[in-house]
Formats: structure tokens, sequence, C-alpha cells
């Protein structure tokens, strides 16, 4: 009976904490210096803002996607392996061409948690490059052609059909896709020609591509971030001496892999809005008139103060949720004539880019409802009045959460702002 009363307390203590966190009323009034205080309104407008593309993010690294999807186009997905295998003593890939080892088969296999609704064919290719790794930290979808002509440099190993039917998620939640190399076959040969031998083709990278185009929902794999992520099994014969043969397998597993996809067009009716989509990297700075901030004494407090956007268009589908990321600016935009690393601004004098850093000390998100995103800001606006924040400036971009390929546009309101008198 203790015990069910210590529950009792805890709970109720735990629901009173609840309750005063999710209440609106943040501020004491008996702790304000005056007593006799007013609640006061105003509006601050905005004074500039700018549509900017930064490097896109596909939020998730954990999934190779595939398909076209919301006027995204999806080009291929790169699977670079291991060189050697997980298995002690590790044997590398050219190790499987040495005389002394006989290769039975082989199977390449990718893990995924989804279902499909149409059919497709995913086709695994070999990149014959002669550069040792193809991958790099500057490796995203704006700058392949700083890198090898992947669509010049390949080879196909062998292709797999997929189907509602074959791809049924187990009690695991995880599917098999596998592209089987079998002994004396066609395709065991191009694999060890094509993938093993590293000392001619040294990338040991895999693409994986929907040739035909047919695939228009989305659909994803694990990728290396994953535990399940990409693997290689290879079974084959180890001959030691001439009474002694090992059969055995290895597993090699990927390391690096990136989706490479067209995102959506950026039409010039983006740049008229709060333009906000994670693919194609579009970010919006909005500066704001805050001198009504710096004329406030010491005591006046913020309270219910909201940067408000009406929702002018999106590709969301019914049900789907968007979350709009606000953050302070480190740093105060140098000019607003800049041009972004991406965007064609051909009219812009300044042909300089810059980097925008945002600071942590704000950072909120809110999702979109009833077309209309409400975002609270008290803390940046009582920060800036403290000096806290130096700039005026706030950057508005796609929470991870979101998928790369929503995109919307915002029409902002004047910051409505709630703030206590003495």
């Amino acid at each position: 009976m203790f015990r069910y009363l210590n529950k009792i307390k805890i709970f109720a203590i735990l629901f009173i904490l609840i309750f005063i966190s999710c209440s609106e009323e943040t501020i004491l009034y008996n702790e304000i210096e005056n007593p006799d205080s007013t609640i006061k309104t105003a509006s601050l407008p905005q004074t500039q803002n700018k549509v900017y593309q930064s490097f896109p993010s596909f939020s998730s690294n954990s999934k190779l996607q595939f398909g076209d999807v919301k006027e995204s186009d999806n080009l291929f997905s790169l699977v670079q392996m291991t060189l050697f295998s997980g298995n002690i003593p590790p044997v590398s890939l050219v190790d499987l061409l040495a005389d002394s080892i006989q290769v039975d088969s082989a199977m390449v296999f990718f893990q995924t948690t989804d279902s499909l609704n149409t059919e497709f064919s995913l086709d695994l290719f070999s990149i014959t490059s002669d550069q040792d790794s193809i991958f790099s930290d500057s490796l995203n979808y704006y700058t392949l052609d700083n890198f090898i002509d992947f669509e010049a440099n390949l080879t196909l190993l062998n292709t797999v059909n997929l189907t509602s039917e074959s791809i049924s998620p187990d009690s695991t939640g995880l599917d098999s896709i596998k592209f089987m190399f079998e002994s004396g076959s066609s395709s065991l040969d191009d694999l060890k020609q094509y993938f093993f031998d590293t000392n001619n083709y040294p990338s040991r990278t895999f693409m994986l591509k929907d040739q035909n185009n047919t695939l228009d929902e989305l659909f994803t794999i694990e990728s290396s971030e994953s535990l399940n992520g990409p693997k290689m099994r290879v079974w084959f014969k180890a001959f030691v001496d001439e009474q002694t043969t090992i059969d055995t397998f290895i597993t090699f597993f990927s390391q690096s892999d990136v989706s490479i996809f067209i995102p959506p067009v950026i039409e010039d009716n983006d740049l008229n809005f709060i333009s906000l989509n994670s693919g194609s990297g579009l970010r919006s700075i909005i500066e704001f008139d805050l001198n009504l901030i710096d004329s406030l004494s010491r005591n006046e407090l913020f309270k219910n103060s909201n940067l408000i956007l009406d929702l002018e268009s999106s590709n969301l589908n019914e049900g789907e949720e968007f979350y709009v990321v606000v953050s302070a600016l480190q740093d105060s935009v140098e000019s607003w004539s800049f041009s972004s690393p991406f965007i064609d601004d051909s009219d812009s004098e300044d042909e300089e880019t810059e980097n925008f850093i945002t600071d942590l000390n704000f950072v909120i998100s809110r999702k979109i409802e009833d077309n209309q995103i409400r975002i609270p800001i008290q803390a940046f606006l009582q920060g800036y009045k403290n000096g806290l924040f130096q700039h005026n400036e706030l950057m508005l971009y796609s929470a991870p959460v979101n998928s790369p390929f929503d995109k919307v546009r915002l029409n902002l309101n004047d910051i409505e702002v709630m703030y206590v008198e003495p």
C-alpha cells in the first residue's frame, strides 16, 4: 500500500510539471520589478529576405532512395565495398583471383523495410574506374562534374525484377534484395573480372539503377549507415596443398554510399516566397526591423511572440507533415546581393558567396498546421534584447524529419510581439 501511494505521488508530481511546462503563461507577473506593468503588442516588419541555396540534405543517411518522386529524378545510387573481408584472416577482393582459389558463387544483397506497389527492374553495375576512391566529403548532388563520368565507366553485372509480391518485409521488418552469381555463369565471370580485380578497377563500387525509369514511387534500401547495410558474400574453395581444401565463404561490407538525384527545378516563383526544400538545398534568410527592441528598458519581458507564415503552395500529399526550422544567424549577412553557389543569379553584381552559420542558442521547429505555421520566437527576441544575439536575421530551412522531396512556399507575416512593459 505504501508503494502504491508513493507511485500516485510521483505521477501527480509529473502531471503538475508537465502541465506547468505546457502552459503558455510562462511569465510570473509578481516577479516583475513593477507589479503594475501592462501588456503591450507590436509588429516587427521584415526589411529584407533572400532565398538561399545550400548543399542539399537527404535527411537520413541510413537509406538509399530510388524512384522519380515529386519532380525529383533518381539517377542512381553508388555503394563502395570494403577492400578486405570481415573475416580473420582478412581476404582482399583481388586475393579471390589467385590460382589457389576457386570462386563457386557470390551474392550481393541489400535489405529493405519498404513494400512495393509497382514493378521495376533494379540493375547492378560495377564502376570500372582507375581511381582508388570516388567518394569524398565534397561529393554531393551538384558537383558530379568534378568526378568521373559514371555512365561511361561501368559494366552491367546483374539485374533483378522487383514486384509487390517479391518484396514483403518479414516479422523483423526486413526483406532482402539478392543479386545471385551462380557457378559457371557469365555474370560470375563479369563480377570476378570487373569487380574483384581491384588492380585494374580499384574503385570497388557498385551502381544501382532503375534503367527503365519505371519506378514512380519512393523505394528505399538500407545504407552503410545502417546495421543492415549492403553486403557481398562469396563462396569459394581454397587449395592449401594437394591433400587440403577449404570450402568456405567470406563477407564484404559497404563502407560508403550515396544516392544521386536531380532535385526539383528551382523556379523564378520560388524566389518570391520563403521557399524550403532540403533536396534542392533551398533555405530562406529574413531580416527584421528590431529597433523597437533596442528602445525597451531592462525590465520589459517578451511573451507569446510568434513568427507566422501562411502556406502559399506545396507538393505535400494529403496527410503528410512538413516541419520548418528557424535559427538565429551567428554572423550578419554582409551583402543581400550575394549569389548563392547554385542558383543562377546572372543579374547580381556580387559574385562572392557566403557561408551562413546558425547560432545553436536559438533553434526551434514547428510543423505546418491548417495551412499556417506559428513559430514562437520570444526566446530569440529576449536574447536579442539581452545581448545574447547580435544580429537581426533568422534562417528558415526544412527540418531533417521531412522528406527531401517535399517543397513548400510560404508567405511571411510581420512578427506579432507581445511584451510586458513596467
